[in-house]
């Protein structure tokens, strides 16, 4: 569900995914967007941080054994209430960043073996031989 206006955007969205890969994926994304991070809560999975221009904050939520839950809200210091402009820059920049490493997350895997970064489409791990399926 997206909620655009008065200054900013707030998105959530439901993705199939271990809530300790997404919390690693989500502070590598946040690190690629050039903000500045206010605070870290890893016991409620919930980080505040900023640009020039926005307030924003993530939030994970676990909703169930394989499903997690990420809350997006990004705003301007003040609200604008007769503001046309689209503001959704900052939560766009995150998620494009969030899902482009999510599938790269999942087009690889670690060999049980020799721990080599290999794609998870094999059945053998070019490095060492070793039976991955």
């Amino acid at each position: 569900m997206r909620i655009e206006g008065a200054g900013g955007c707030f998105d959530n969205r439901v993705y199939e995914l271990d809530i300790d890969v997404a919390w690693n994926i989500i502070m590598l994304s946040i690190n690629e967007m050039g903000v500045t991070i206010d605070s870290i809560d890893e016991e409620k999975r919930l980080i505040h941080f900023h640009n020039k221009k926005k307030i924003m904050q993530i939030a994970v939520q676990q909703l169930d054994e394989e499903t997690i839950q990420i809350i997006m809200d990004a705003t301007k210091e003040r609200l604008q209430i007769y503001n046309w402009k689209r503001e959704t820059k900052e939560v766009n920049l995150f998620y494009e960043l969030f899902e482009n490493k999510l599938r790269e997350y999942r087009a690889f895997i670690l060999c049980p073996q020799c721990h080599a970064k290999i794609s998870s489409l094999v059945k053998f791990c070019p490095e060492c031989g070793m039976k991955v399926k």
